[in-house]
């Protein structure tokens, strides 16, 4: 058994739910926030510009995650699963390990450690 609400998801009271769908695209099309709430005032709904940049954050973000799950469908269905699997090449170093390190210190300055005198 599946439950599938009859409301949109969030807050009952949200002002500005039932024009979601208009300040999404609005948004996409280029319309600051700012004129986005003007116009929402003009049709009768007092909201504060931060309502205005929730939904249109909300609605964004919705919209990338609906767009990212159906790309991971497509992908998952189109791509053919590999049988053959070939490690990363590894590239051997000829030389030991303190080879290495001492070619490091040589080319370094350590005022920390003293260099050895002959007595």
């Amino acid at each position: 058994m599946r439950l599938i609400p009859k409301d949109p998801f969030g807050r009952v009271n949200r002002n500005a739910r039932a024009f979601e769908t208009e300040i999404a695209k609005l948004r996409a099309e280029g319309y600051t926030c700012q004129a986005i709430r003007t116009a929402l005032i003009d049709v009768g709904v007092q909201v504060s510009l931060s309502t205005v940049q929730r939904e249109a954050i909300r609605s964004s973000s919705i919209r990338r995650l609906a767009t990212a799950s159906v790309a991971v469908a497509r992908s998952e269905t189109v791509r053919a699963p590999s049988l053959a699997y070939s490690p990363p090449e590894l590239v051997s170093e000829p030389r030991t390990s303190k080879e290495i390190a001492a070619e490091f210190v040589s080319k370094r300055i350590n005022r920390l450690l003293r260099e050895r005198t002959q007595p």
